[in-house]
C-alpha cells in the first residue's frame, strides 16, 4: 500500500479494541479530516469497535448540546458515540464535551491525569518507559488516595493508572503508561518522502512523541495534510518529523478540516511564528467585573518574570498590563509551549500572538514542574474553607485538570481569580466601588467536589497563594483562608461573610481595595514591585 492514501483506505486499518492516540489541543491542532473518516467508517460499517482514546488535551470548540451525541462535530467530539468509544485517558475534556458527557453517564471509564503527565505519559510509551515519577498530583484527584485520575464508577472499578511511591521518604506518584496502537496527527506538509513540517500550526504540540509511541509499539500512523510539496523543498530545521515514523498520510479534502484554529477561516501567521506584527494585538477590556478581577491581579505583577495565564477570566490579566503599559519585561508562558507575546482568548486559546520563542509542549511542562514560573493566574470554580481549589468536575460534569496541577503546584506565586458568587449576580460599578443589587449563588463552599488544587500542598512547599475576586481579596494561612481586603461599597457581613459556607479568618489589617480598581481612566500601574 502507498504511503499516501485516501481516507477511506487509512480508516480501515484501523482495528476493533486498539488504542488510539492523538495530537491536537482544544482548538489547535486537530485533525478533523481523520475524526471525520473514522466517525464514517462506524456508521457505514459498525467497526472499529471498542476503541481506546489517549490525549493529552482533546481537540474540540467546547461545544454545548443537550442531546446526548447530537450537535457535537468538532474535533473528538466526532468519535463520542457509543460502541465506538470504549475508554478514554486525556488531561482535559473542556473541548470534547460529547466525550464528557458519555463519562458522567457512566458509559465508558474515564481517567484524566494532568495534561502534563499526559504529554510525558506519551513520551514514555514513544521511549518504551513502563510509567512516570513526578510529585505532579499528589494530594488531587489524581493521587490513589483520592480519586486515583477516576471520574467515574467505571473507572474506578476498571484500570488502576497511578499509585503511591516512597523513595527516599518523599511522596511521589507514578503514573502507568498508556497503550499505543494508531497515531493519529496533523501537518502542514507532506513532501513526496512524506518528511512532516508543520509551518502553519500555532504551537509545537505532542505529534512526534504521538508517532513515535505508535511506531516503537508496532502499530500505525496515519497524518493528515494540507498538502504534498516535491521532495527537497521542506527545509531540514523545518521538518519536525521523518518520513521513517510515518506510515501513511491523507491529504485533507475539506479545508475547514486544516483550519489553524476554530476561531477563524483565515490563516494568521503572527500565531505560527511566522511573522511578527507590529503593534499590540491585546484587545482593551470593556469595564466589567473582569476587569475589575484582571486589573487587581495585575497589581501583583512584578519586573523581570516568567508568568503563565489561564485561560477565559485570567488571560485578562495581559490585556490590563498591555493598557497599563507594564507589560514590558513581563514574559508569558502557555502550557501548549509559546513564550512571550500575547496569549489569546475564546477558541483562539492557547495560541499566542507574536510570541518570542515556541517551545513544544512536552519540553514547556518539563519547565514548569521543575519551577520555571514566578507566577500562575488561573481560575476557580470552587474553593472551600482549607483554600483547595476545584475546576475539574463540578455541576456534574467532568472536565479534567489539562495544566491546571502542573501549573499550580510548581509557581512560586498562584493567584486565583473568579467572580465571588456564581450564576448572574446584578452588580454595579459605581466608579470607586461596587453596588450589589441581586447576588449570585455560593462558591466558597464547605468542601469543594474535587481537589484540583491542594492547599496543603502548597502550605508543605511554602508557595505564596492569593484568591482574587471582585469584591474581596483572600490568602492562604495556616488555618485556611484569611480575608485581606474588600471592594469599597460592600458590607462585609451581608455581601461577603454572609455568602460564604464556611467563615474565614479576617485579618486585623483588613482594608478597602484600590478605588481605581473600579473606575474606567486607566489606574496608572507601576511594574516596579520587589
Amino acid at each position: 500500500m502507498s504511503k499516501f492514501v485516501t481516507l477511506e483506505e487509512a480508516m480501515s486499518l484501523i482495528p476493533d479494541n486498539c488504542a488510539l492516540i492523538s495530537g491536537g489541543f482544544g482548538s489547535l491542532g486537530s485533525p478533523e479530516e481523520l475524526y471525520t473518516g473514522l466517525k464514517e467508517r462506524f456508521e457505514r460499517e459498525g467497526h472499529p469497535q471498542n476503541i481506546s482514546f489517549v490525549c493529552g488535551i482533546t481537540p474540540g470548540d467546547k461545544t454545548e448540546s443537550t442531546e446526548p451525541y447530537k450537535g457535537y462535530n468538532i474535533g473528538a467530539n466526532k468519535i463520542a458515540i457509543p460502541g465506538l468509544l470504549g475508554r478514554v485517558w486525556a488531561g482535559n475534556m473542556t473541548d470534547a464535551r460529547a466525550i464528557a458527557y458519555m463519562i458522567d453517564r457512566n458509559e465508558i471509564p474515564g481517567y484524566m491525569p494532568p495534561m502534563g503527565v499526559m504529554c510525558n505519559l506519551i513520551r514514555c510509551a514513544a521511549g518504551g518507559r513502563p510509567g512516570l515519577i513526578t510529585k505532579v498530583g499528589l494530594d488531587t484527584f489524581a493521587d490513589p488516595r483520592r480519586d486515583g485520575c477516576a471520574f467515574n464508577q467505571k473507572a474506578r472499578d476498571g484500570l488502576k493508572v497511578v499509585e503511591l511511591m516512597n523513595i527516599d521518604g518523599e511522596e511521589y506518584l507514578f503514573y502507568k503508561t498508556p497503550p499505543a496502537d494508531v497515531a493519529f496527527i496533523r501537518a502542514t506538509y507532506a513532501d513526496e518522502d512524506g518528511n512532516l513540517s508543520m509551518e502553519h500550526e500555532a504551537y509545537i504540540g505532542t505529534e512526534l512523541e504521538v508517532a513515535v509511541a505508535a511506531h516503537n509499539n508496532g502499530g500505525i500512523v496515519i497524518a493528515q495534510v494540507e498538502q504534498v510539496v516535491p521532495r527537497g523543498t521542506l527545509r531540514t530545521r523545518n521538518i519536525r518529523i521523518h518520513n521513517k515514523l510515518v506510515d501513511y498520510i491523507v491529504v485533507a479534502k475539506d479545508p475547514m478540516n486544516s483550519r489553524q484554529c476554530y476561531a477563524t477561516l483565515k490563516y494568521r501567521p503572527e500565531l505560527s511564528g511566522e511573522q511578527t506584527f507590529l503593534g499590540n494585538a491585546t484587545k482593551i477590556l470593556p469595564m466589567t467585573l473582569r476587569k475589575v478581577i484582571a486589573r487587581r491581579a495585575a497589581m501583583e505583577l512584578q519586573p523581570d518574570i516568567i508568568i503563565n495565564l489561564g485561560s477565559g477570566m485570567p488571560s485578562g490579566v495581559g490585556s490590563v498590563a498591555a493598557e497599563e503599559g507594564i507589560n514590558q519585561g513581563l514574559t508569558c508562558s502557555v502550557e501548549s509551549g509559546p513564550m512571550g507575546g500575547q496569549v489569546q482568548e475564546g477558541l483562539s486559546f492557547p495560541g499566542v500572538a507574536n510570541c518570542e520563542c515556541m517551545f513544544t509542549q512536552t519540553d514547556t511542562i518539563d519547565m514548569y514542574d521543575g519551577g520555571v514560573l514566578d507566577m500562575a493566574f488561573l481560575g476557580g470554580a470552587e474553593i472551600d474553607e482549607k483554600g483547595n481549589v476545584n475546576v475539574s468536575k463540578f455541576g456534574g460534569r467532568s472536565i479534567g485538570a489539562g495544566g491546571y496541577i502542573d501549573i499550580s503546584q510548581n509557581a512560586k506565586k498562584v493567584f486565583f481569580m473568579g467572580t465571588f458568587t456564581v450564576g448572574k449576580p446584578d452588580i454595579e460599578i459605581t466608579g470607586s466601588g461596587l453596588k450589589i443589587n441581586t447576588d449570585g449563588g455560593v462558591k466558597f463552599v464547605k468542601e469543594v467536589q474535587q481537589v484540583t488544587f491542594s492547599a496543603d500542598f502548597a502550605r508543605k512547599h511554602g508557595q505564596e497563594i492569593k484568591y482574587i475576586t471582585e469584591r474581596a481579596v483572600f490568602q492562604l494561612c495556616d488555618t485556611g483562608l484569611e480575608l485581606i481586603e474588600i471592594a469599597p461599597g460592600v458590607d462585609l457581613e451581608k455581601d461577603i461573610l454572609g455568602k460564604m459556607a464556611f467563615t474565614p479568618a479576617v485579618s486585623p489589617n483588613l482594608k478597602l481595595m484600590d478605588a481605581r480598581l473600579f473606575n474606567s481612566a486607566v489606574m496608572g500601574l507601576k511594574n516596579d514591585k520587589k
